[in-house]
């Protein structure tokens, strides 16, 4: 009995903890599984998913009526059918769901990091590059030259000498063919025979292809951006949880802001009149057309929307009021 009543406890506390980290939450996991491509919203996908449930119930319902000609059986049949459907169902989203969060947590990760990298003054990146590459082995590492947009470093890896070439490039600059054989030359100059060359942006098909056709003589390894914030990654320089769950939050209040902005243009106080001139205009030339009921449900939509948009109206005037009396106060604490 004491080890069932610990299991349960043990139980009871995984499940509040669970519900405790707000990355687990509803609003998260609706984050994690949203993409640019889907533009449902919650409720959409709500009827998406219920009626994607009742077309699977009666086609099965359907096919087993045909087959066995007893409407109770079928019945059973289709429901036994939906539940086995829905249990594989669920294990399938959460391992999509799983994967979904793995991703978006580490595009999030990584969108925060390019960002504060191409903020960086140069001798910020210069620290930021030693501490990198100190934590993937490298010794000695000591700074040659920069300038506001490169960073050339020497280090020392498994007691060979390596140059490190970083260009901060935005996105739209890709490294060209050029610049690699500059960078080839000031290895040859400096009798280096292993080069590193970093990018915040990308390299040319042409700068790959020359790399192929290198002499043996020497190693040069390209990292671009996505290799570059993987090598961070991979030396435990990511944000930690609490600022990637920071940011997710700031994201999620970000596009509910948008909606906000939405409803209230749909619901502005200046489409008032519009909306009760139109819906008058539809019910009196409904009388006199086909189709009257459509007509009459249009404007029953119209009238709605009327008085909805009166009464966000009032509303949002008592809402600024309030707002301009605490704008008012805020310093008066002082």
């Amino acid at each position: 009995m004491n080890v069932i009543e610990t299991m349960l406890k043990d139980m009871k506390e995984k499940y509040f903890n669970y519900r405790k980290n707000r990355s687990n939450s509803r609003r998260f996991r609706a984050f994690y599984s949203s993409s640019k491509e889907d533009k449902r919203g919650g409720l959409a996908k709500i009827i998406d998913y219920l009626l994607g449930r009742m077309f699977i119930f009666f086609a099965v319902f359907l096919i087993a009526y045909l087959k066995i000609g007893y409407i109770y059986a079928s019945t059973v049949i289709a429901a036994v059918f939906l539940t086995i459907y829905h249990i594989f169902s669920i294990n399938i989203r959460k391992e999509k769901l799983t994967h979904f969060k793995k991703e978006k947590r580490k595009a999030i990760a990584n969108e925060k990091i390019y960002k504060e990298i191409l903020n960086k003054t140069v001798d910020e990146m210069k620290e930021y590059l030693a501490e990198i590459f100190n934590k993937r082995g490298f010794d000695e590492i000591k700074c040659l030259d920069h300038s506001h947009n490169f960073i050339r470093l020497e280090a020392l890896y498994h007691h060979n000498k390596v140059m490190i070439l970083c260009y901060m490039y935005k996105n739209n600059f890709d490294v060209d063919l050029k610049d690699l054989k500059e960078f080839l030359c000031q290895l040859i100059n400096s009798n280096t025979k292993r080069g590193i060359f970093i990018t915040t942006s990308d390299f040319t098909q042409d700068c790959h292809s020359f790399l192929d056709q290198l002499n043996e003589k020497y190693t040069m390894v390209l990292v671009n951006k996505d290799k570059f914030l993987d090598v961070i990654e991979a030396s435990d320089m990511f944000p930690s949880e609490e600022e990637i769950d920071e940011m997710i939050e700031n994201k999620i209040s970000k596009s509910k802001k948008s909606w906000e902005k939405y409803k209230l243009a749909v619901l502005n106080n200046k489409k008032i009149k519009g909306y009760l001139l139109l819906s008058v205009y539809l019910a009196i030339i409904a009388v006199y057309i086909p189709y009257t009921k459509y007509y009459m449900i249009i404007v029953s939509i119209l009238l709605f929307l009327t008085l909805t948009t009166i009464f966000v109206y009032f509303k949002e005037k008592r809402q600024k009021q309030g707002e301009w009396k605490d704008i008012e106060n805020l310093f008066r604490h002082l």
